[in-house]
This record gives structure tokens, sequence and C-alpha cells, in this order.
């Protein structure tokens, strides 16, 4: 490991939990290449197909619903309030870091040593821990959360959308059918999501997320 890493990389420090990546000396390998030119191309095709019609979150919802057989989960029960305390807690460092205080600042990562490390560590987490403090009086997101199951129980698909900052984010658990089913519905509801002839104009972040989503 030691020998195969220069840095530690991290993407969205922005916004809450953290994602970070491990980054070697090499340049791309030929696959990576490859993967990054066939990304390219379906973008191009993605913005040269991508027709500006567009609807709202609360539309969104009821198709998912209508279309797809989506059920909204009870926003009283335990697994939709954590998962908004961790989406609130989210945006909260992604768009409103001011009401954080001395926590406001984005945790800086000195060196990819295991101290440094575990240090930034302990500041993300503290700054999550922060954010979940604030209450919602002060700032509040409007969270819903969408799941469709099947015979096996072991087998779901969930979608989460938050109204007021326009997020619309998912997965899903079972064998690589389903998978591919959940990819195919993801990518059907972000383009029925749409976007504006503005967005296009603008190359607005709504563009961007439909856009890129539209690529993968």
């Amino acid at each position: 490991m030691k020998k195969n890493t220069s840095a530690v990389s991290v993407i969205g420090g922005a916004d809450g939990p953290t994602s970070v990546f491990i980054l070697g000396n090499a340049k791309p390998t030929l696959r990576q290449k490859l993967q990054r030119l066939r990304y390219q191309i379906k973008r191009l095709v993605v913005e040269k197909t991508l027709k500006c019609e567009s609807h709202s979150m609360d539309e969104v919802m009821a198709y998912l619903v209508d279309r797809y057989g989506f059920v909204e989960v009870d926003p009283e029960s335990n697994e939709v309030a954590e998962e908004y305390r961790q989406m609130r807690a989210s945006f909260l460092i992604q768009f409103a870091p001011e009401l954080l205080g001395e926590d406001a600042a984005r945790p800086q990562l000195k060196s990819e040593s295991p101290e440094d490390v575990e240090a930034y560590f302990k500041q993300v987490d503290e700054r999550i821990k922060r954010a979940s403090e604030i209450p919602p009086a002060v700032f509040d997101i409007d969270f819903h959360k969408f799941k469709k199951t099947f015979d096996d129980l072991n087998d779901n698909m969930d979608i989460m959308i938050e109204k007021k900052f326009d997020y619309i984010g998912g997965g899903a658990a079972g064998n690589k059918k389903l998978m591919r089913q959940f990819h195919r519905i993801y990518k059907d509801v972000y383009r029925y999501y749409g976007v504006t002839k503005e967005d296009q104009k603008t190359r607005s972040k709504r563009y961007e997320d439909v856009v890129r989503t539209l690529s993968l």
C-alpha cells in the first residue's frame, strides 16, 4: 500500500460524509483511459439528444409511484428518521456551513500519514456531529424516501428525494438483473426530472446532475 500510494485526495469534502480515495503515482491504466473515453462519448451523446422537458420534484415522486410502483416509507419510521438526520447534516455542511461557527472551515488533510488521516477523520466526524446538533428550526430539509420491494425480501430498491435542494439519490440490493433494472429506472427518473432551456443554456447544477447521471 505504502509503495503505491502518493496522496490521499478528498472528493466532495464540503458535503458531509466524505469519500476519500487513495491515488497512486502511476499513470492511468489503459482500462481507465478507455472508461474515461467511453464516459466522454456517452456524455456528448446525452448532451446532443437531451430534450428540454422538465418536471417538479412533486411530479417526480408521483412518477415513481404511478409508473414503477414505489411506495413512500413512513416519515415517522426509524429508517427515515436516521437517513433524514444524516442528510440534513450533510446538506447543512454543504449549503450553510456558516451555521457551524468555528467548525465552518472544511477540515484539511495535512498528509497521508496514518496519524494525519486519523486526525482528519476525527475532524470530519466532529463536524458532522456539530451539524446534527443544529436544530431543524434553524436549518431543515424536505426529505422523502421511496421503496420498491420484491418477493425475495432481500431484494429492494430505494430512491430518496429532497425537495428543498432538488436532490435525487438511491440504491438497490439484489442480483445483477435487479441491479440493471434499478439503473434503468434511476436513469429514467432523472430523464423525467429533466432540464429547462435555461438549465441547458447556463449549464446549471441541475443540468450537470442530469447529464452526469445519464452518462454513467
